[in-house]
């Protein structure tokens, strides 16, 4: 659904939906679900905003959701949940989320994801629930609005999609696909989804209505920066980039030095901290690979901090 255009045939009037939106972004780390028990910004420490007073992370129905902002455009569903479609907003973050949460646009979506650091708002990777999953969210047509969930990522002007917007989607989808049996199918052309059995899908491949239009006002949402086949691959990556041979996700570890904490894992990003030898973490996040290094993202109580470390000076605490 491309945000930046006039909605027509809405579920407020007869549980039809909206037009066609676009998103995308870039970054090199991944932000996982600690983040919304933190409520800080993947490796900066800064305080995730809050859309007026109806933001919180009560309402979230899955841990790759940071924040709940409740939309107010949303029906009640006629159908069983089959498929999650994938949108790009056209637009920037915070303008996107505005529209999606007034009452005025006439659309909305279950999820927001961050795909730039660079614009305003929460890191890359952040994820907001606006709708929860019972209800149908006006992001596509009618049949697929109470059929499917609908992610809206940030995206506009060819800024292409950022590797942490892509991996927090992934395991925003993983968490969809396994709590309503929705099947790991990747759909890459025109579907009647009313003759599948489900799966996941790009708004432009979805009907406009009874399966004999596609044509959704000439977009192409969530092309063409989205790369399908790359998301697939994240989406069926065993662990879901979480964890690796070494550690896995709630490990406890322990320096085994006096251990340089950064930012982000390279050894140029900026030193958060140094822990000394026999610090205690938790490892949230990892592994990534740069400068022939293995880095794990830690959570350090003793410091209240987020940091990224090299494996080579860890062990299980």
């Amino acid at each position: 659904m491309c945000l930046d255009c006039t909605a027509h045939d809405t579920d407020r009037e007869q549980h039809s939906s909206t037009d066609d939106r676009e998103t995308t972004g870039h970054s090199n780390w991944k932000r996982r679900s600690f983040l919304q028990a933190t409520g800080v910004a993947a490796g900066t420490g800064t305080i995730l905003g809050t859309q007026v007073d109806r933001a919180s992370a009560s309402h979230t129905e899955c841990d790759a959701a940071d924040r709940w902002v409740e939309a107010a455009n949303h029906s009640a569903r006629d159908f069983g949940i089959d498929w999650i479609v994938i949108h790009v907003t056209a637009g920037a973050y915070q303008g996107a989320l505005n529209t999606l949460t007034s009452s005025n646009s006439g659309v909305s979506s279950h999820y927001l994801v961050k795909n730039y650091d660079w614009t305003d708002g929460p890191s890359a990777g952040h994820v907001d629930q606006l709708v929860h999953h019972n209800r149908a969210a006006w992001h596509a047509r009618y049949i697929a609005n109470h059929r499917s969930i609908g992610i809206e990522h940030e995206w506009f002007d060819d800024n292409g999609i950022s590797d942490a917007c892509y991996e927090s989607s992934a395991e925003l989808v993983r968490c969809i696909a396994d709590m309503h049996d929705i099947p790991l199918e990747f759909y890459t052309s025109n579907t009647c989804i009313q003759n599948e059995p489900g799966g996941i899908i790009g708004h432009t491949h979805v009907p406009d209505g009874d399966c004999s239009s596609f044509h959704h006002d000439g977009r192409t949402c969530p092309y063409p920066d989205w790369d399908m086949d790359h998301f697939e691959s994240l989406v069926k990556e065993e662990g879901g980039g979480g964890g690796g041979d070494q550690f896995q996700d709630g490990d406890q570890v322990v320096t085994t030095t006096d251990l340089n904490g950064r930012e982000q894992p390279c050894l140029n990003d900026d030193v958060v901290l140094t822990l000394p030898e026999g610090t205690q973490g938790e490892v949230m996040n990892g592994p990534e690979e740069c400068d022939g290094i293995t880095w794990w993202g830690l959570h350090v109580p003793a410091y209240n901090e987020w940091v990224w470390c090299s494996e080579n000076y860890l062990a299980h605490a």
